[in-house]
């Protein structure tokens, strides 16, 4: 078995990262006054709550939204007129607030990665940051694609996002290796869009009985063996 292209899942698999909410919402809240809406922080919260329960609707069906569509929807629960500046601010404060670090191995394995794959990132996010932040590091060199579920109304599991990026990457689906944390969203989309699997092992997960290592540190081990016959 010869593979042609890797494609990376962001959080949990080449990064770790995630929100203190409490000193998230008091920053909104701060945004909030600052363009003259004295809003309290209970109807924050739930005018919040309440835009992030009809996302995880339509994400339940595969489907994906902006974080300016759904911050928008956030405004229009209070009462705020949606104000492209404002959601600007709102995006900005978000990506300063949703804390990341990449592993320690990531740079020596990407780099190991690009020189016998095409590799891409796949990210289920409503935000752009994964982008943003591979950018600012310098690690978007090692990509040839990244894709954010933001970019295209659909998120993984969906066989469609995979289509679109294996398309993208002119590789038929027996050629590509995905690379994820999540057993539902990562493991069987690949398997239901015709990739091999590999699972980065994660807590409170669905079984999982294909290919899987401990840290992204393993992949290109993993890989060469996969390919090498040595495992199944």
């Amino acid at each position: 078995m010869a593979f042609k292209a890797v494609i990376l899942d962001f959080g949990g698999t080449i990064a770790d990262g995630g929100l203190e909410w409490d000193p998230y919402h008091e920053a909104i809240r701060i945004i909030l006054t600052g363009k003259g809406y004295d809003v309290e922080m209970r109807e924050l919260k739930r005018a919040l709550k309440g835009a992030l329960q009809e996302l995880n609707k339509l994400r339940a069906r595969g489907k994906e939204r902006t974080f300016e569509e759904v911050y928008a929807m956030f405004l229009r629960r209070l009462g705020i007129p949606e104000d492209a500046e404002l959601l600007g601010l709102l995006h900005d404060n978000f990506k300063m607030y949703y804390r990341t670090e990449y592993l320690h191995c990531v740079e020596d394995v990407l780099k190991e990665l690009s020189s016998r794959y095409k590799v891409a990132l796949l990210s289920n996010t409503m935000s752009d940051q994964p982008r943003e932040l591979l950018q600012d590091s310098g690690l978007d060199r090692y990509f040839d694609l990244i894709v954010c579920s933001r970019d295209t109304g659909v998120r993984k599991p969906n066989p469609e996002i995979f289509r679109l990026v294996l398309s993208e990457l002119e590789v038929e689906p027996g050629e590509a290796v995905h690379v994820g944390d999540s057993v539902e969203a990562d493991m069987y989309g690949a398997q239901d869009s015709g990739l091999t699997g590999v699972w980065i092992r994660s807590p409170n997960q669905p079984p999982w009985n294909g290919y899987a290592v401990d840290s992204i540190c393993e992949l290109p081990r993993l890989l060469r063996e996969i390919e090498a016959g040595e495992t199944s």
